[in-house]
């Protein structure tokens, strides 16, 4: 099965090593050379003293088709384009490595002693699949400025960064790039530095020696004059006393100079301790700075990933909003379309109960037919009262007063009916007046009402004498059928001839029996509507109080109210009235059901605007948050300023440092050169010649 291949490829900057071609079937370490693993061409181990026995390792993975690298704790990090995977001597996570990235291992190391600088390993690695083909470049995908670690790639990496972030990292980025090209120059300059002592060192050398050997061949011919002259002990005497005398000034000269360069070395050094100390603490302040960038770039990376996923919520929430308003005009629309349907439904029952008012008003009309029929037969009665008193005796009249009572007695049942009749329209027209949801206004109302007490006056007129036979039984019913037989049988004992006044007591009898029939079929159904009205009561008081209150005030009027007369039946009017009751009812149920149905869906409404609000005020902080992370820009900005202003004053007393070090070393010199056994022997030897001359 064909391997993975990853290619090292040094560059530049790096501690020289051959080109490595590394097969990844399992991980491979990188590391320091041993006496067990020696460098090759095939492996991971590099001569330099800068890494680790085990500094890192690379893997690929089959699953995922991608290469890792991770830090083991290695002491001077590993770099993935210039960033650290760690911190020191900490184990990264796995972070994944893209073909053409720059990996570094360690640092550039300086040995204080011998000032030698150990370069560290700097290579392009190119990666190459099992197919054979190359992987992905970091310039094909879109790169945060850090690797981003396995458990951490899918959830953190944003899909896109904004243009001032992106900006910012690669400011940081070149700085950092800035900041080691400038302490690879200072390592260069510092070993200049040691190689122009070391020649600076030798031509001093070169230099003393040529002025000893001066100096020694001015003494020679100064003793060679000496020799050749020849002098008076005066003479001698005088120029040993100037020798002496130029002894002693010389003395002087070399302590003062002496003290002096003494006092000069002891304020080098002391500078050269305030130097090195302030330098140490700009190092820690620097190193401070350093990582506090380092912790203000994870932040905003953060700050980016945070403001990203509030960018994408702030989206989905817009779209949220969109779809609710837009499902909110169509229920607003349905909504619409169902109050017109309704509104419909109010115009047709508006004309039902227009329909049932002409109704009302055609059993009025039969009532008053009914009334005046029976006004009629009352004068047919009093004229045949009138013929009977001319033609009959007092037996016909006391018939005819039988008749008459048995007359009073079915316009006693006629007026029964007929205030049950009256009650029962007038609660139809409270019923409708209950269950039509638009109430006509006050004029019409009092019209109706004025029209039903019109109605019922009548009858209240024509009871008024007759309040006291209102609970008449079956016997006072069938009295006046036996008040006829007893009457038929006296004219037949008699032998007297009727005549036209038998016809019209066979007529009124049939009439009466017609009556009669009428009356108790009435009662009967009388009875029924009854019981239905009182269901009705029943099952209305649950629904309004204010109907309950019109049947109670109905009830309480029918017990007091006088009875009248009337001769009309409620048999299939009563049924009918009775069915469109009922399909009142059902159409209230209905229209109840719908407003039922209509408050639901307002509850939703209610409950989904709730729920848009809670997510606009989301977004509101979403929107805060955004800005607060636009307002940590300008704080990063001020520390990279402060951290090159740190760098410009480090330059600064490493330059200062350097001076006084070489005004050291100057110094040092030159006291070196006048406390030296030959420079001082050279001296004494030509004090002596100048003594002896």
């Amino acid at each position: 099965m064909p391997s993975a291949l990853a290619v090292f490829a040094c560059r530049p900057n790096s501690h020289p090593f051959q080109e490595r071609h590394v097969y990844l079937d399992e991980p491979v370490k990188i590391g320091r050379s041993v006496a067990r693993c020696r460098p090759a061409q095939n492996n991971a181990t590099f001569d330099c003293k800068v890494l680790s026995r085990n500094h890192a390792l690379v893997w690929f993975d089959h699953k995922t088709g991608k290469f890792y690298l991770q830090d083991t704790k290695s002491s001077n990090g590993t770099f993935i384009n210039s960033q650290r995977l760690s911190r020191g001597s900490e184990e990264s996570p796995p972070c994944e490595v893209l073909s053409g990235d720059i990996i570094q291992f360690g640092v550039d190391v300086t040995e204080n002693t011998r000032k030698v600088t150990h370069g560290c390993i700097v290579s392009t690695i190119k990666l190459f699949l099992p197919d054979g083909m190359e992987a992905r470049r970091r310039s094909d995908v879109i790169q945060a400025p850090l690797p981003l670690p396995v458990d951490k790639v899918a959830a953190n990496t944003p899909s896109m960064y904004s243009q001032e972030l992106f900006q910012l990292s690669q400011y940081l980025q070149e700085a950092l790039h800035r900041e080691q090209m400038l302490e690879q120059k200072l390592a260069t300059l510092q070993r200049l530095l040691a190689t122009t002592q070391e020649a600076s060192e030798s031509s001093w050398q070169a230099l003393i020696d040529e002025d000893r050997l001066l100096s020694r061949l001015e003494v020679m011919g100064s003793q060679l004059q000496a020799y050749s002259k020849s002098q008076t002990e005066e003479g001698i005497r005088k120029e040993l006393l100037a020798l002496q005398e130029d002894k002693h000034n010389y003395e002087t000269t070399a302590k003062e100079s002496l003290r002096r360069v003494l006092q000069e070395k002891i304020e080098v050094v002391r500078k050269l301790s305030e130097v090195e100390r302030s330098l140490s603490n700009t190092e820690d302040e620097c190193t401070h700075l350093k990582e506090m960038s380092e912790r203000s770039q994870e932040e905003l990376r953060e700050l980016a990933n945070k403001y990203n996923a509030a960018v994408n919520e702030i989206k989905e929430l817009t779209d949220k909003i969109k779809a609710a308003e837009g499902r909110q005009e169509e229920l607003t629309q349905r909504g619409a379309t169902e109050k017109r349907e309704l509104e419909l439904r109010i115009e047709e029952m508006e004309e039902k109960e227009q329909v049932l008012q002409a109704r009302i008003e055609a059993l009025q009309a039969d009532n008053d037919f009914t009334n005046e029929r029976l006004a009629a037969l009352q004068v047919r009665l009093e004229q045949l009262q009138e013929k009977s008193v001319k033609e009959n005796n007092s037996l016909g009249e006391s018939t005819l007063r039988d008749i008459c009572t048995s007359l009073n007695d079915l316009n006693l049942v006629c007026r029964i009916f007929s205030v049950f009749s009256s009650a029962l329209l007038l609660f139809i027209y409270n019923l409708l007046c209950v269950c039509v949801p638009v109430c006509p206004s006050g004029n019409q109302m009092d019209a109706k009402e004025s029209d039903m007490s019109d109605t019922l006056s009548p009858s209240k007129d024509r009871s008024s004498d007759d309040t006291s036979d209102g609970n008449m039984d079956d016997q006072e019913l069938n009295e006046p059928q036996n008040r006829v037989a007893l009457l038929k049988a006296e004219l037949h004992r008699a032998g007297l001839e009727p005549g036209d006044t038998e016809q019209v007591i066979h007529h009124l009898h049939r009439e009466l029996l017609e009556a009669q029939e009428l009356a108790n079929t009435g009662k009967q159904k009388c009875l029924e509507l009854q019981a239905l009205l009182e269901e009705e009561r029943k099952n209305n008081s649950q629904l309004s109080e204010e109907s309950t209150k019109q049947i109670q005030y109905l009830q309480s009027e029918y017990t007091h109210c006088p009875l009248t007369h009337s001769g009309h039946t409620p048999g299939a009017a009563t049924a009918e009235r009775e069915r469109e009751i009922a399909a009142l009812q059902a159409d209230l149920g209905g229209v109840r059901s719908e407003l039922e149905h209509w408050r639901s869906t307002a509850a939703k409404y209610e409950a989904e605007i709730g729920r848009l609000q809670e997510a606009f005020a989301q977004q509101q902080q979403q929107h805060s948050a955004a800005g607060q992370l636009q307002g940590a820009a300008p704080e990063c900005v001020t520390l990279q300023e402060r951290c090159v202003c740190l760098q410009q004053d480090c330059d600064s007393l490493r330059a200062e440092r350097k001076t006084l070090t070489d005004k050291l070393h100057r110094l040092e010199a030159e006291l070196s050169r006048y406390t030296r056994p030959d420079w001082i022997a050279s001296r004494k030897y030509t004090q002596l010649l100048l003594l002896q001359r």
